[in-house]
């Protein structure tokens, strides 16, 4: 059943309410940071000479639906982690801090806000690839 804009914004009014706006943030980049690899991992070629780190762990070592599933589960839970250190950095910023502190969602609607958190991801996926990269 698809919702329509009303039932989605009392959706998200009633889990920021419960969990707060953090909270929300956390799960939202959590599944987003998810869904992104997710689509790294469908790309794979299976080419022995690709590049990619993920495809190559994906078509050499989950064979079975059960190790499927852990390495789904392993994978969300680093989704989380990172999610968690995306969260705390865009707390850090004096601009983005009124979004979390005040439970100011509308800032989210501004586009210099916008722009400021999709920069501080970028700067953490850098980050964080650059961290693999040097086996961190």
């Amino acid at each position: 059943m698809l919702l329509n804009d009303t039932e989605i914004q009392n959706n998200i009014d009633e889990f920021v309410e419960a969990h707060g706006v953090e909270g929300f943030f956390r799960v939202y980049f959590r599944e987003y940071l998810f869904q992104l690899l997710n689509e790294e991992i469908e790309a794979a070629t299976n080419d022995p000479e690709s590049d990619s780190a993920l495809q190559l762990h994906f078509s050499q070592n989950v064979e079975t639906d059960q190790e499927l599933e852990k390495f789904e589960e392993q994978l969300r839970d680093q989704c989380a982690n990172r999610a968690d250190e995306l969260v705390e950095r865009i707390q850090d910023q004096p601009e983005l801090a009124p979004i979390f502190e005040d439970a100011d969602v509308e800032l989210l609607e501004h586009e210099d806000v916008e722009e400021m958190i999709r920069n501080t991801m970028h700067e953490m996926i850098v980050a964080w690839e650059d961290e693999d990269l040097e086996g961190n």
